[in-house]
């Protein structure tokens, strides 16, 4: 199979560039250290601390931005272990519950209230943390869904860097243009539409 990659708007080959190729330049990675002084507190008062740190950073151009293949993932993990904790103080307010209901016990309405007041007023928080990590996990799962389509689109496509368009030499899923030149964010956003994507 022979493909014509030259751009579609100049018709030149020596300034196009892989969609791919062009994310991979534009992310680098930088090295520092630091040094780093203060004050610290001991058992014989304040004494002076120094110390180094190490860093590494991720950069990513911004022309390799604008070619994102999708969202990014959002994380549940903290949410889910603040419902989790946030749960454990009305499971332990249950005894006290039921051990204020046995017959034996005398009921006064302050009591009840604030016998109930514990579970709902700990147990409403956790429930919305453990939705709303719930509701994470599903737009995951959505996006996980949508990038091997997105990825098949995204990988096909070339970049001029004279004309500063992007362009597919072949259509790589229904509906996505060959042949014509599109801007960045109108690659972006085959990309995304061929995922499923603007519908999250």
């Amino acid at each position: 199979m022979d493909l014509d990659i030259t751009c579609p708007q100049c018709h030149r080959l020596d300034l196009v560039q892989s969609i791919t190729a062009l994310c991979s330049d534009g992310l680098f990675t930088s090295y520092g250290s630091g040094l780093y002084s203060g004050v610290g507190v001991s058992a014989g008062g304040l004494v002076p601390v120094v110390g180094t740190a190490t860093m590494q950073r991720t950069h990513t151009s911004a022309l390799a931005r604008v070619f994102d293949r999708g969202p990014a993932q959002v994380r549940t993990g903290r949410l889910t272990v603040f419902g989790v904790l946030l749960l454990i103080l009305p499971l332990i307010s249950l005894g006290s519950i039921f051990e204020f209901l046995r017959p034996e016990n005398p009921h006064d309405i302050v009591t009840f209230l604030g016998t109930m007041a514990v579970p709902f007023t700990v147990g409403i928080p956790a429930a919305a943390l453990l939705l709303g990590a719930r509701s994470r996990r599903r737009l995951n799962a959505r996006i996980a869904a949508g990038r091997p389509r997105a990825h098949a689109v995204w990988a096909a496509g070339f970049y001029c860097h004279r004309c500063g368009l992007a362009s597919w030499p072949y259509s790589p899923a229904p509906g996505v243009p060959a042949r014509q030149p599109v801007s960045p964010q109108q690659f972006r956003w085959w990309v995304w539409e061929a995922a499923g994507y603007h519908n999250l």
